[in-house]
């Protein structure tokens, strides 16, 4: 997800803001349940609106017209092609619709901003991936996750080389020329009385042909791509693919005959170390801090520090969350679960981080920097300045 994407939603001015959250089910006939699902929290929306002392009957109606309307739009790509989880963001005047790259926490929130906690793994990546898989007789692509990979078909990808080339007497124009890998064999092709360089020319132009369709299929977007084919392909690929989000690292074999499974397996060892260099990268640097009283662990200090845009790094527990308020004397008070004059601090202090130009990252807990806590932040200047 681009970080535009949720700038725009922290820039969102509504006196009433209505954050969905939904998991989703994939394939098969579990996807009908994805709208009673839905259903289910629309109903949620309607009374917590209800019960807001701000919100109108009439601005009710309007917003839970909106999310009615989604829900009637049978033909949108959020049911068509189900991601792992569906969040939305409603207002009187707008209504923003996400796909999730991993399973969320099924929830629906009412304020005066949208709750934006479960977006926050997506900054830096939410696990949402890309996989080609190549050889000359099939190309494959595939829209991948933590939870496994789903076949697309875009408009103008060629199905293979012969497709690619538009060559009608593929089998006598061309030679043959096999390469093996891994006990598999791959048929590599070259025009007659060429020799290796004739065959590279011929497999850049299959690549050439596959740059364009691919380009305008992810266009706008900077999920990783995952090469999958034999490793002769790949530096190939690499020269004639203009995607800038392709990934040093392939997924290497013939995969022709390959299941979903066994390529999001490999494809999973290859993306999950990408997605988490910067989360680690984040950690070291909170560390250093510490050692330079440039950082804490107190949800109370990091609150006045995100405020005070003091806070250039915060980390958060992944599936933390600290529901409380502030009291008159400026201190937290937990409340435990939500209600009425409760919030999510995590939220708040994320939302202040971003706002003021910081950056957050969600982390495992087995990765967490501070064994029993749930935020811990890399500050701009010393925590004692804070308060001369």
């Amino acid at each position: 997800m681009e970080p535009h994407v949720i700038q725009s939603l922290l820039e969102e001015s509504s006196e009433i803001c209505v954050s969905i959250y939904m998991p989703m089910f994939r394939w098969g006939r579990e996807k009908q349940q994805n709208e009673i699902r839905y259903k289910n929290l629309l109903r949620d929306a309607s009374e917590l609106l209800g019960n807001d002392e701000v919100c109108t009957a009439s601005t009710r109606d309007v917003i839970m017209q909106r999310l009615e309307e989604f829900r009637a739009e049978g033909t949108h790509d959020a049911w068509r092609h189900p991601s792992a989880g569906l969040a939305l963001f409603a207002t009187p005047d707008s209504l923003e619709v996400l796909p999730m790259g991993k399973r969320v926490t099924e929830q629906v929130h009412v304020g005066e901003r949208f709750y934006l906690k479960p977006l926050l793994p997506a900054m830096h990546g939410d696990g949402r991936f890309v996989l080609l898989a190549v050889s000359q007789n099939h190309v494959r692509l595939f829209e991948g996750s933590q939870e496994g990979l789903e076949e697309r078909s875009p408009d103008d990808l060629p199905e293979n080389l012969k497709d690619a080339l538009n060559i009608d007497e593929f089998t006598t124009a061309l030679q043959h020329f096999s390469y093996t890998e891994g006990g598999h064999v791959d048929t590599m092709y070259h025009g007659h009385g060429g020799g290796e360089d004739d065959h590279k020319q011929t497999i850049l132009q299959f690549f050439h042909r596959l740059d364009d369709p691919i380009s305008e299929y992810l266009q706008d977007r900077n999920d990783p791509l995952v090469f999958a084919g034999v490793e002769y392909l790949f530096p190939i690929f690499k020269e004639a693919i203009s995607y800038s989000h392709l990934l040093p690292d392939a997924v290497t074999g013939n995969f022709d005959n390959a299941k979903p499974e066994t390529l999001h397996e490999k494809a999973l060892e290859v993306v999950q170390p990408f997605f988490q260099k910067n989360t680690t990268e984040a950690i070291d640097r909170y560390h250093n801090a510490h050692g330079q009283n440039r950082a804490t662990d107190d949800l109370e200090t990091i609150l006045k520090a995100a405020e005070m845009g003091a806070v250039d790094t915060l980390l958060i527990r992944e599936d933390a969350a600290f529901w409380g308020h502030i009291d008159d004397q400026g201190h937290i008070q937990e409340d435990g679960t939500p209600n009425e004059v409760s919030q999510d601090l995590l939220d708040d202090a994320a939302v202040a981080t971003l706002n003021h130009g910081g950056d957050v990252f969600v982390v495992r807990g087995e990765d967490f920097p501070v064994k029993d806590g749930s935020a811990a932040a890399q500050l701009r200047f010393e925590v004692g300045a804070m308060t001369s």
